[in-house]
């Protein structure tokens, strides 16, 4: 009986120390583009499948989606789809996502933060999407990708992202 009342006297200061020591949107956001940034300026994580004409990096526990093609690649993770879209009219040093993305949502951006290196453009944004959800895009020149995200996985979904985005290969390089 004894240890039943220790157990739940324990258990709210446990998840209240949980809490407490979860990283917030803006640590998260923060150290994410930190990370963005090295990964856009390192080599790319070798291509680990094909879809049409387009090889890219997929990471472990993603899964592709039969109906992607070369411009449309639908990946997902524990049920969030991340939406790949790749223009292939537009270089590796395109602002054209960028450019759009100031002009149709430039009053919600959250954190936004632009990379430029060796004739390539990107950049990460975050925009709120609903009270603990955020819309991640990464983008470099012609390729952005896209996904709603927990506000607990900003950081996670930023790293993923931005290295699925480095390594698309389209023939360019």
């Amino acid at each position: 009986m004894k240890f039943n009342r220790v157990r739940i006297a324990i258990i709210p200061i446990f998840v209240i120390m949980l809490t407490a020591c979860s990283a917030s949107a803006e640590e998260q956001t923060g150290d994410g583009i930190k990370l963005a940034k090295t990964i856009f300026e390192e080599e790319p994580v070798k291509a680990n499948e094909q879809i049409d004409s387009i090889e890219l990096f997929v990471p472990r526990g993603f899964s592709v989606l039969e109906d992607s093609d070369d411009t449309n690649i639908i990946l997902e993770k524990n049920e969030h789809s991340y939406v790949l879209f790749i223009n292939p009219n537009e270089d590796s040093d395109s602002h054209l996502f960028y450019d759009l993305l100031q002009v149709e949502q430039k009053n919600d951006i959250y954190a936004l933060e632009t990379f430029e290196q060796n004739n390539r453009f990107g950049f990460i944004a975050i925009l709120p999407s609903s009270k603990e959800q955020f819309e991640i895009v990464a983008s470099i020149g012609g390729v952005k990708l896209t996904v709603i995200s927990d506000e607990a996985n900003i950081y996670t979904n930023i790293e993923q992202m931005m290295k699925i985005v480095r390594s698309v290969n389209r023939g360019e390089n």
